[in-house]
């Protein structure tokens, strides 16, 4: 992934494993003049497990995504860290996007299965909310919409979240009017687990735990269970081991007989 700053102050910078380190001090990675940047403001660390914001400076004003952030803060792909008055966002290596959106046919059937992704709040009034998209989901100002943002920058159906062809489509109903999608503007793009889509200030997250069963093959081979005959010389061994017991119970059972005779 990359930061992008969006005044310009800064070249694009592609993250690689490890960190850099952003403020006004010289020695940083990154050297920031903004107004209300630290000398040495946050560190980004990149590795397996994605990018950590961590705050170097506690006094330093430091946001993602509107909210304020103390001490650390995981980041995903479209998010916007603020930096005092200096705006960084988080971006995919590439800003190209999947805009050909296949032809979604007649409208299927409804079913009652569960749905396979997923939109899921992260800032505004539909933050912590989780929107299933069994087919298609209608975002926009208009009350009935299934997903409503109340923002004048936004049309009544504004957009479709929908599910086309196998995948998660991105689809602008609004004459020019489309939506970010990991920072970058798009009217149509296809969606990928993670992916970040903003509409006005309201930032959702896409998740897409049912589609990953797509992706298996059509027919799944277990690993055959060892046939029983192999258990045949233990249960043997084990009606051995118990004869000799009854056996043994036997001759102790004569043995106090005859005690019990002679002491009589």
């Amino acid at each position: 992934m990359r930061l992008s700053f969006s005044n310009g102050t800064h070249q694009d910078v592609v993250l690689h494993a490890g960190g850099v380190t952003l403020g006004s001090a010289p020695g940083n990675d990154i050297l920031l003049d903004g107004k209300d940047v630290s000398p040495w403001h946050a560190r980004i660390l990149a590795d397996a497990r994605g990018l950590v914001l961590q705050v170097l400076d506690p006094n330093a004003t430091t946001h993602v995504n509107a909210r304020p952030v103390r001490e650390k803060a995981l980041l995903r792909r479209g998010d916007t860290v603020h930096l005092g008055y200096e705006a960084v966002s988080v971006r995919a290596d590439s800003d190209a996007l999947d805009t050909r959106v296949p032809s979604a046919g007649p409208s299927p059937t409804p079913s009652p299965v569960a749905a396979r992704a997923a939109l899921r709040g992260l800032t505004g009034a539909n933050a912590g909310r989780a929107i299933g998209v069994a087919q298609r989901v209608i975002v926009g100002s208009d009350p009935a919409a299934d997903v409503v943002i109340d923002d004048v920058r936004v049309a009544p159906r504004h957009a479709a979240i929908e599910l086309i062809d196998g995948g998660v489509w991105l689809r602008s109903l609004a004459a020019g009017q489309g939506a970010l999608v990991n920072g970058v503007v798009a009217l149509d793009a296809r969606l990928q687990a993670g992916d970040q889509v903003v509409f006005a200030r309201q930032h959702f997250l896409i998740e897409a735990p049912g589609l990953v069963a797509e992706s298996l093959p059509a027919a799944v081979h277990a690993e055959p269970l060892p046939s029983a005959e192999p258990a045949a010389p233990e249960s043997a061994a084990s009606g051995r081991a118990l004869g000799w017991l009854l056996g043994t119970a036997a001759l102790i059972a004569l043995a106090l007989y005859v005690l019990f005779e002679h002491g009589l």
